[in-house]
């Protein structure tokens, strides 16, 4: 795919962002009890299918990856998943969060959920380390499963620009891609569309419909959604009081955090980080928890 200068800065500058926490890595052999229907996970998900059929649902787009095909799945969206009457799927498979949100890459570039990578040793290596390294992390686990799991992500997204499901958005204007820039770097602070539209050099009601036309949301939506998104990833480190994750995320008022949190997520920010510490939300019980080990953005 020909990528616009434009495109091509954004994309590059949310890669050289992107870090991402491990949640679970394992090789498995589905069972015929492998299927789960109309839920939303929060965590990103890899799938790498060595043998077998199956079918998955990514919003209203149905899936049969097919042996030697690699599966990216970001957090956010409804999916389901089953078995079919065929031999059923053994694939390794990684559930991960990452501090880009993933789902927007995908809407913005048109990047479809499954690329074809053959029969690859390497891939299956770079899987087996996550396996091994997430059960068995020494001092340098982390730094291993950062480089395993980066490496899968971006073959996934060099496969995947190539072939695109759907023609990306409409060329993004460069200074929109600059306010985008600009959120991120003031989450915490007081955003406005005054503000932004300023940033710009737009006026505010040609701002709010560009950047709706370009995101498929209002400005202040896509702040929401991004403080709530550095709020989630700020929950992993255990120093951080609730209050102080709240204020670094931009929410002035704790009891407004907690309900947008718990509508997003599911769970209170408290519930949330409780669960974590003790396991990834939102597992299907066919893919089971144990000796749970999880590894912060580094």
């Amino acid at each position: 795919m020909h990528m616009d200068p434009i495109h091509q800065q954004f994309m590059s500058r949310q890669m050289a962002q992107l870090r991402v926490q491990l949640l679970l890595a394992k090789r498995s052999v589905c069972h015929d009890g492998w299927r789960r229907h109309r839920f939303t996970p929060a965590y990103d998900k890899l799938y790498y299918i060595c043998d077998g059929e199956g079918w998955l649902q990514v919003g209203r787009k149905q899936l049969r990856p097919k042996p030697g095909e690699l599966v990216l799945i970001p957090g956010g969206l409804e999916q389901s998943y089953s078995v079919t009457a065929g031999p059923p799927y053994t694939k390794y498979w990684c559930h991960f969060r990452s501090n880009v949100p993933l789902r927007r890459l995908f809407y913005l570039y048109g990047l479809p959920h499954v690329v074809w990578a053959g029969d690859s040793a390497d891939l299956g290596s770079r899987f087996q380390e996550l396996v091994e390294h997430r059960a068995n992390s020494g001092p340098a686990g982390p730094l291993r499963i950062q480089s395993a799991l980066l490496s899968i992500i971006a073959l996934f997204i060099e496969r995947a620009m190539r072939f695109p499901r759907a023609k990306p958005v409409p060329v993004s204007p460069k200074e929109l891609m600059e306010t985008l820039h600009f959120i991120d770097l003031h989450l915490s602070g007081d955003l406005t569309i005054d503000e932004l539209s300023r940033q710009a050099h737009f006026h505010p009601n040609y701002f709010i419909r560009m950047f709706k036309r370009h995101l498929g949301m209002t400005p202040m939506r896509y702040i929401q959604e991004r403080r709530l998104e550095h709020a989630q990833q700020l929950l992993g480190t255990p120093d951080l009081a609730i209050t102080e994750i709240a204020g670094l995320s931009g929410f002035k008022d704790l009891s407004h955090f907690s309900a947008a949190f718990k509508k997003k997520y599911g769970a209170s920010p408290t519930e949330y980080r409780n669960l974590q510490m003790n396991g990834p939300l939102d597992v299907p019980l066919d893919e089971p928890i144990d000796a749970v080990h999880t590894n912060s953005f580094v």
